[in-house]
């Protein structure tokens, strides 16, 4: 069960009309109890006599925090960053464990000040450096607020939450809010990143990259005007990498023969692309069509070598399938 601190529309009103810190679960169906009786009376925050903690700036005292591991550098977070930590949420004044990520695979990812996440990590976690490991103690404003989040937080209840910061990033604009100029700029970087894996034989993560640069520039490729004639010139080279990582991993090549048909529709008489397509169909088995795109790259180049050797292989691969289906029907109807 994961109470991560996401904020769900129903605790955003509860903040507006009954409290000043309803933070909610992170949406699997708990019950938030914002119906059920009058608000619980919040806790006193307290460093209980000196454990070492010190209010967090700005907060007027609703949050504390504790270092439990120096980190490293002066740099920290700042609002809108993504931020990949562990925590580990107890109920201060019981010690009661209600939620870990370490007790699931992978960090908690998220968007910092941004309000995805109860008040006092968004207060808390920008003042860590990386690598710091911290506790940060929320009085109920800076937490799930007087109504809390039953069963397992009460309402008014004092948390404490210990935090390890791995890292953090700029979060990427959606597509939307980007200018074109944007997406070319962007798309660049994660072709210049698949190019990195692809020659590291980080086949699936340079898959992964150059179809994240295509999706950025492939509705602008038909665009008039030179942003419009480098998203077409990029998105047929992405379409082409993709393609030839896929042929490498052998595990998409339907994919790889997509990205060709797409990279052709640009540009018609590309040879790597009826070439690459031509690799995919002849690994599929199709060796029709195989052969129907290896003699249109000879019908622009005659004196390709790499498709004449590859138009072989296809003639050869044909023959042994045509020979083994003859057999085959030969036990079954011999």
């Amino acid at each position: 069960e994961e109470l991560t601190g996401t904020r769900s529309r129903t605790d955003k009103m509860a903040d507006q009309g009954h409290s000043h810190g309803g933070e909610a679960c992170s949406g699997h169906g708990h019950d938030h109890g914002h119906s059920h009786g009058a608000p619980d009376k919040a806790e006193e925050l307290t460093d209980y006599d000196g454990e070492g903690f010190v209010e967090v700036p700005g907060t007027d005292g609703g949050l504390l925090k504790k270092i439990l591991t120096e980190g490293s550098g002066d740099e920290t977070p700042i609002k809108g960053n993504m931020v990949s930590v562990h925590y580990v949420g107890t109920l201060t004044k019981t010690g009661n464990k209600f939620d870990s990520s370490r007790d699931r695979s992978g960090t908690f990812e998220f968007s910092v000040g941004t309000g995805q996440v109860i008040k006092g990590w968004d207060s808390g976690i920008v003042t860590m450096k990386k690598g710091e490991k911290c506790i940060l103690r929320c009085s109920a404003e800076y937490g799930y607020g007087k109504r809390g989040s039953p069963p397992k937080i009460p309402g008014g209840a004092c948390l404490d939450f210990e935090v390890e910061l791995f890292k953090w990033w700029e979060k990427e604009k959606e597509l939307w809010e980007m200018e074109d100029s944007e997406k070319i700029e962007l798309a660049e970087k994660h072709k210049a990143t698949g190019n990195t894996f692809f020659k590291a034989g980080s086949l699936e993560d340079a898959v992964e990259a150059y179809t994240k640069g295509y999706d950025l520039v492939k509705e602008m490729a038909d665009n008039d005007g030179d942003d419009g004639a480098k998203a077409k010139a990029l998105a047929v080279a992405l379409a082409l990498n993709g393609a030839q990582a896929r042929l490498k991993l052998g595990t998409e090549l339907s994919e790889a023969a997509t990205a060709c048909t797409d990279a052709l529709k640009w540009d018609p008489n590309n040879v790597k692309a009826l070439f690459r397509r031509a690799q995919a169909k002849h690994k599929m088995s199709d060796f029709a069509a195989a052969t129907a795109d290896l003699d249109l790259v000879l019908g622009i180049d005659a004196n390709n070598v790499d498709a004449k050797n590859e138009k072989s292989r296809v003639a050869v691969a044909a023959a042994k399938s045509a020979k083994a289906e003859k057999a085959m029907y030969g036990k079954m109807f011999g």
